[in-house]
């Protein structure tokens, strides 16, 4: 079997007074004082993930999107120099599983995700 390879997208946003690292592929989740931080703790649950998911041999539970907030926050968000600095940790081959890259993006209005967000 040719291996999945599964492009990740990110979304950086604030709550509690924490960075929050989102996954939206696989609706995960990194929190941390700062950027790297909350990536170097998304990177280790959804390593966790890929193997828990390879050792059951069940694919599809991989595979669990996060809410469509989250998409329309990662839609808002921008992406500037120097946010998710060290996602290139995220280079996670598995036998099964590649993930070649991470697109993340800084969402700034942290309320906006408890409620609708307004688009303009």
């Amino acid at each position: 079997m040719e291996p999945l390879n599964i492009p990740l997208r990110v979304v950086f946003y604030r709550e509690d007074g924490d960075i929050v690292a989102h996954c939206l592929e696989f609706d995960l989740v990194g929190c941390g004082s700062d950027h790297e931080e909350a990536m170097d703790c998304l990177v280790e649950a959804i390593a966790c993930q890929v193997d828990a998911t390879l050792e059951s041999g069940n694919i599809d539970n991989l595979f669990s999107p996060a809410p469509g907030e989250y998409f329309r926050m990662f839609a808002a968000g921008k992406s500037e120099q120097g946010v998710g600095k060290g996602i290139g940790r995220l280079q996670i081959h598995r036998q099964d599983v590649n993930i070649p890259n991470v697109d993340a993006r800084d969402y700034v209005d942290s309320d906006a995700h408890n409620g609708d967000l307004a688009l303009a």
